[in-house]
């Protein structure tokens, strides 16, 4: 089985970029456009953390279609380059050509009315499942069902299918038996406060997923 990648999200400090990268993460991500989040910084504060993660590591732009409308150049200027897409009314391909950015489509997963996965993923580079929760647009901290997020998998090949949604150091390798993502997204689960990260969690979130790799 290819190693599952791990990327550490809701980053706001620049110890906790430091931590994640020491560690062994493969992705960090930072959220602007969601003023309700603990986690929200600004886009300039976002391309100061992101200036820190060396090559080989992937910086990740966590933000909606309504805040690239508003301040495109400003999302330019991060220098990031992927960024995870929340919104509906959204090109994928005029996002790409504009940017010139990989694309990650968020997925919130319910019991019923969840729409299909395959049309979902076209025009992204990968697929990140979610736990939905009625009024958030993800960031719930709930645990997803995994046998649904197996058949996600396997209905969007090829594209890449990320997993999240309340994984945690004590759950993750259980998760990621269960559904084989291309990689894992961790960010309440790795903190000592809304926004603050743990660098012992992480480092225990990143040693569970790597073992999990060999099992």
């Amino acid at each position: 089985m290819m190693a599952v990648r791990v990327k550490i999200c809701g980053i706001t400090r620049e110890a906790d970029v430091d931590s994640a990268v020491s560690m062994g993460a493969d992705a960090v991500g930072f959220i602007s456009g969601f003023p309700a989040s603990p986690r929200n910084i600004s886009l300039e504060r976002a391309g100061e953390l992101a200036s820190r993660v060396p090559p080989f590591v992937s910086a990740v732009l966590v933000t909606t279609g309504e805040t690239i409308q508003r301040s495109e150049s400003d999302v330019r200027k991060t220098g990031i380059g992927t960024i995870q897409l929340y919104g509906d009314a959204v090109d994928p391909g005029a996002v790409r050509t504009s940017l010139g950015v990989r694309l990650i489509r968020p997925y919130l997963v319910k019991s019923e009315g969840t729409r299909p996965a395959k049309a979902e993923s076209n025009g992204f580079d990968a697929l990140l499942t979610d736990t939905y929760r009625a009024g958030r647009q993800g960031g719930t901290g709930i645990i997803s069902d995994w046998d649904f997020c197996r058949r996600i998998r396997e209905e969007i090949l090829p594209v890449r299918m990320i997993l999240s949604g309340g994984l945690r150091p004590e759950n993750v390798a259980e998760g990621i038996r269960a559904v084989r993502p291309f990689a894992v997204d961790v960010s309440s689960g790795v903190e000592s406060s809304p926004g603050v990260k743990d660098p012992d969690k992480i480092a225990e979130f990143i040693r569970r997923a790597r073992e999990a790799n060999l099992q």
